[in-house]
This record gives structure tokens, C-alpha cells and sequence, in this order.
């Protein structure tokens, strides 16, 4: 959909000027809307727009988040002048560093789980740009904290409070902008737009540092370069350019959450939602025509088949209904008449149009029930459901106990890997503007590199396979790289540098991206963002347990600055080790626990089919089998 036909479609339910009355599709039975919907969404072309709106959100949800390593360096010179490392450089304590990047991953584990359930029970419009409002609130407290007049308060407690309110937006975005991008995408291109917003993060992080790194430079007249602090004689100019400066790197990110908050506020219910949840067939069948431009169906007309075929020629109609976004309390008197009226039968689980005869798996007149704690126990409990919600849960956790591991603590393996122990320590600018230029070396580069490639690989290759065998390349990166990392660091700090960039690929390559893909497409419609919540905490949780870990585990006792700084250079290569047995703990969890999301031919199962669970698909699989040996 081009920005033309976004901005022209029906704006909560109606079009402007006149509504035509001849429309000509009253007659048409409730089950053929069904059907016509579904087949029409997954013949669609690539939704563009789709993806620019779920993708800028997330561009701020990674902004955000990674911000965070190239602003503590700049608030440890101006609130914490006296806490200095071993070279008497100013640094924030273990203890607020710590405090700030849990809490910001604590606020984003609550915000997944919260605003995953929500958008269940309530609808997924219904919570779609709440979440960048909270960013946005969140972000605009932040850079407002200070200490207070003669340091009346903590500005440490304000940065983790504010950090754990901004975790709440960005976790909130994984479930809600992946579920949305899945439900609105057609089949063939569905991987692909889903690859395509989570590419949204490394360009995240490549603002982040491209932008910080541009502030320091335009800073630099002010940022004393001769001291390893600012001076105390400057009338307190270096403080205050810093000051400015880590405000306006976190500052920056609200721009491009107001750009998404208008496409957010007015973008239409997810039409799966509404077949499945609402049931709303009559408005789904009347928004899926005027969100994608398809061809008119004729009640009196041709076979289903011959409609809704993809190689239809697609011409936009020019007879527009009048379509209503229908909340929870609306649904019952949305269809009074007899003829758009869905009653369902105690189980849900006939065709509307033949009660009686059983449908086969995925097929799109299948209604699944409702949700409710006796339908979820048959499905996750019974059914064996769960094994896929463990699955892609510990797969996130283990992806995400390596991946933030080495994201949110690049500041310190930065330190470790470029500083020269020879070379006297930089001064206060060149700390600053080396810290955003080797962490873009080291970080941003492999990671969009590694996204890009993504977007090109998921054609030819599914979400499992991928995940699996990116999970078996850390493995070696990290066993490699632990092993020979002493070695590597007082001989081939090159070396060190080009290992560090190939696991950024292979994560963006691999796991770091099928972990966000695979949830929102293996799960019914009725538990799918709750669902890719809990997976998406797990990950979080995962990422918070390593924060602890590298605070704490990897400390060498009662020593000096001096002594500890070796001593964490020295171990460091254990801490990749220990993350090299994650890397294989989560391959096996993808190869026994995680299914496959395509058929043998390489094509994606349609959402329908996905979500009948294992059930369905070890049915599906069995089919092909004999339907293959029946061939030979």
C-alpha cells in the first residue's frame, strides 16, 4: 500500500464525502466473506506501509536501548567526578550502571507480557502507540533529571526510574509491531516484512552512535582535550557541554516516535483479529477490500476460487463502503440482521457454512474458539502446544544471555579490546568520540550488515533452519574467541576486532532476528501476542540475568582499580565461554522444541494452518508423506 492509499483509506470506519448505497454485496453468504478475506491478505503484494510503521517504532525501541552505552561515559564526568577508575577517569558507579540497565530491562519484560496480553483481550488497535507515548513521556523525564539544588536528590534514582518507564514502551513494541506486521502480511512476503522491521534495531543502534558521535564533534570546543576530567578553573563549561550533550543523544530519539505515533493512532484493526476474536466477518470483509484495494465480490457471481486467485488481475474498486473499527462492547450489535450474523457452536470448530462436515487442517472457514482458561489448557496442555511456547521462549533466553551480554556491556569490552595498556589513557573529547566510533566499528557495522543480509537469506531458507545453525556459528565464534583471547589481546587486537564484528553478523544473521519472527507466526490468533510476550520476556530475562552475571560473577575480589581492570581483561574470555554453552543450549532447544514454519518446498504455511498447533501440522506433514508415496 503506497502513502497515497493509507492516507485516503476509511479513517475509524468512514470515507470522505458521500456513502454510495449500490454496493452490491449484501447478498453475499457470511462463510464466502470469510474465506474471501483471508485469501485476498495472503495474495496481497509487499505491504510497504506496514512495514514503515511497525519499522519506525522499533528504529526508537533500539535507539533507546542502546543509547544507554554511549551516554554513561558523558553522565560519569558530570554526576560522579569523583568516582574514577584506575587512570582517575570519572565513571559511574557499578551499582547506578547496573541499576540502570536492569530496570530498563525489567521495565521491558513488564511491557511484553502487559502489552501482549492486552492487545489480546482488547484488540491490537486498541494498544498500538500506546506504548510510543510512553517512550516519548519517558524519554522527556529523563533528560530532565539532575541532581537538584545543592544535590536536594538522587539523580541516580531518577535514571533508573525513568529507564524502567521507557523499558515498558519498548518491550510493549516487540509483541504488539510483530503481530501486526504478521497478521496484515501476505504468506509469500510474510518472513521477509518481519525481517525487514526487525531491521529497524542494528539501524537503531546505528543512529545512536552515528548521532552521539556527531554531538560529541559539534561539542568539541567545549570538551576540554587536555585532562582526564573537566576542569575545576572553566567556569564549569566542560560539565556543562556534557550535560547537554547525553540530554540531546537521548533527546533525539523522540522524533522518530512522533513520526509513528500518527501512522500508530490510525492504523486499522488487525483483520485476523477481527475474524477470530470479534467476529466481525461483515467489517473484516469490507476493510480487507478497502485496505488492500481488492476486487469487488460478486454475490451472484463466479467460484470462490476463480476470485481470489493470486494471478486475478488486482483492480482497486471504485465502490467504497462505509466500515466501522469495532471495539469489544460493539461486536454483539455490530450484525443485527440474520444474514451477517455469526453464532458459533459450542466448540467453534465447524464450517460456517457446513456445520456438520469436518474441515480439513487450515482450511480458512475454520473458526477456532475463543479464548479461555478451558480453551488454553486443551490447546498449550492437551494438544502439547506448550512444548513451542517453551521452545521459543528458552531459545530468546539464550540468544538474548550472549546477545545483551555483549550489546549493553560494549562500553567496558570496548575498553578492554582497543585500549593500548602502553598508551596513556585519553582525554576527556577523545574518550568521548572513541567510544562512539569503536563501538560503530565493533557493533553497528556487523549488525547491519548481518540484518541486511537477513532480509536476502529468509527467501531461500526458513526461520528454523536459520535460527539453528546461527545459534551453531556463535557457538564456534564464542569457543574461538574465549579460548584464544588472552592471546589474541596482547598480539592481535585486529584479530579481536574482526571476530567480535562476525558474531554481530551472526547474530543479526541468525537467531537475533528469528527469535522475533518465529513467535508471531506459530500461534493462534487469539493467544499470538501474548504468546510472543512471554517468549519476548524470557529474552529479556535472559538478557537481565547477564547484567547480574558481568556485574557481580567476573568481580576478582577485594582489589584496587588496577589490579581489577587486569584482572577482568585477563577472565573476559571466560565470560565468552560460558556464552559459547548458551549458543548450543539454544540450537538443541531449536532442533527439538521450535517447528517449522514451511513446507518441504520452501513456501510459509499460511497463519491458519500455523496456529492448528502440532496437531495440525504433524497432520499436514503426514498428509505430504503419503501423498508423496503415493506418487512414487
Amino acid at each position: 500500500m503506497g502513502l497515497r492509499n493509507w492516507l485516503s483509506r476509511p479513517m475509524r470506519g468512514h470515507h470522505l464525502g458521500v456513502e454510495d448505497l449500490t454496493r452490491g454485496d449484501e447478498g453475499v453468504p457470511l462463510s464466502k466473506r470469510r474465506k474471501w478475506a483471508l485469501t485476498t491478505i495472503d495474495s496481497a503484494p509487499f505491504q510497504v506501509w506496514v512495514v514503515i510503521v511497525a519499522g519506525i517504532g522499533f528504529l526508537t525501541d533500539a535507539f533507546g536501548l542502546f543509547a544507554l552505552n554511549v551516554v554513561t561515559p558523558m553522565i560519569g564526568y558530570v554526576y560522579w567526578p569523583h568516582n574514577v577508575d584506575d587512570d582517575d577517569v570519572p565513571t559511574v558507579p557499578q551499582s547506578i550502571k547496573t541499576g540502570m540497565m536492569c530496570a530498563t530491562l525489567a521495565g521491558t519484560m513488564l511491557g511484553q507480557i502487559a502489552f501482549g496480553f492486552g492487545a489480546d483481550v482488547l484488540g491490537r488497535r486498541k494498544m498500538y502507540g500506546m506504548e510510543l507515548v510512553i517512550i516519548i513521556v519517558g524519554t522527556m523525564l529523563m533528560i530532565m533529571s539532575s541532581n537538584g539544588e545543592r544535590n536536594s536528590m538522587a539523580v541516580g534514582g531518577w535514571l533508573i526510574t525513568w529507564r524502567a518507564i521507557m523499558g515498558l514502551g519498548i518491550g510493549a513494541d516487540y509483541p504488539l509491531s510483530a503481530v501486526i506486521t504478521a497478521e496484515f502480511a501476505p504468506r509469500r512476503y510474510r518472513a521477509r516484512m518481519l525481517s525487514w522491521v526487525f531491521f529497524a534495531q542494528p539501524i537503531g543502534q546505528l543512529l545512536a552512535n552515528v548521532l552521539s558521535l556527531a554531538a560529541v564533534e559539534g561539542f568539541k570546543s567545549q570538551i576540554t582535550d587536555e585532562l582526564l576530567s573537566c576542569p575545576n578553573n572553566d567556569g564549569g563549561a566542560c560539565i556543562r557541554a556534557i550535560d547537554r550533550l547525553w540530554r540531546l543523544v537521548i533527546g533525539i530519539g523522540i522524533i522518530p516516535a512522533v513520526i509513528a505515533l500518527g501512522f500508530r493512532f490510525t492504523i486499522p484493526e488487525s483483520p485476523r483479529y477481527k475474524l477470530d476474536v470479534l467476529r466481525n466477518v461483515r467489517t473484516t470483509f469490507e476493510d480487507t477490500r478497502d485496505f488492500f484495494g481488492a476486487n469487488e465480490l460478486d454475490p451472484e457471481g463466479g467460484e470462490m476460487d476463480e476470485l481470489t486467485s493470486p494471478t486475478a488481475p488486482a483492480v482497486n474498486t471504485s465502490r467504497r463502503s462505509s466500515t466501522s473499527e469495532i471495539g469489544l462492547d460493539e461486536v454483539i450489535d455490530s450484525d443485527s440482521d440474520s444474514e451477517h450474523d455469526f453464532n458459533p457452536t459450542p466448540n467453534n470448530n465447524q464450517s460456517l457454512s457446513q456445520p456438520s462436515v469436518p474441515l480439513p487442517p487450515g482450511d480458512p472457514n475454520f473458526v477456532p474458539p475463543l479464548a479461555s482458561w478451558a480453551d488454553a489448557k486443551q490447546y498449550f496442555i492437551v494438544e502439547g502446544n506448550w512444548l513451542y511456547l517453551l521452545g521459543t521462549s528458552l531459545s530468546w533466553l539464550f540468544l538474548d544471555f550472549a546477545f545483551y551480554g555483549l550489546g549493553l556491556s560494549s562500553p567496558e569490552i570496548v575498553r578492554h579490546i582497543w585500549r593500548d595498556p602502553n598508551l596513556p589513557r585519553a582525554h576527556v573529547f577523545t574518550s568521548l568520540r572513541d567510544n562512539s566510533l569503536n563501538t560503530l566499528v565493533m557493533v553497528s557495522i556487523g549488525a547491519c550488515i548481518g540484518g541486511a543480509a537477513m532480509i536476502k537469506v529468509i527467501k531461500y531458507a526458513s526461520p528454523k533452519v536459520i535460527q539453528f545453525w546461527g545459534f551453531l556459528v556463535l557457538f564456534v565464534l564464542f569457543i574461538v574467541t574465549g579460548s584464544a583471547w588472552t592471546k589474541l589481546l596482547e598480539s592481535s587486537r585486529s584479530g579481536l576486532i574482526v571476530l567480535y564484528v562476525l558474531s554481530q553478523i551472526a547474530f543479526n544473521l541468525g537467531p537475533n532476528v528469528t527469535t522475533f519472527i518465529i513467535p508471531a507466526e506459530i500461534f493462534p490468533t487469539r493467544y499470538r501476542c501474548t504468546a510472543h510476550g512471554i517468549a519476548a520476556a524470557s529474552g529479556k530475562l535472559g538478557s537481565w540475568l547477564v547484567q547480574i552475571f558481568l556485574a557481580f560473577a567476573f568481580k576478582g575480589g577485594e582489589k584496587n582499580t588496577n589490579e581489577q581492570f587486569d584482572w577482568e581483561k585477563r577472565n573476559f574470555g571466560h565470560v565468552l565461554q560460558v556464552m559459547s554453552a548458551f549458543m548450543m543450549a539454544g540450537a538443541a532447544t531449536t532442533w527439538w522444541m521450535v517447528p517449522e514454519t514451511r513446507d518441504r518446498d520452501n513456501r510459509s504455511r499460511t497463519l491458519e494452518e500455523l496456529s492448528g498447533g502440532r496437531k495440525v501440522l504433524e497432520e499436514l506433514n503426514k498428509k505430504r508423506v503419503d501423498e508423496e508415496e503415493e506418487g512414487e
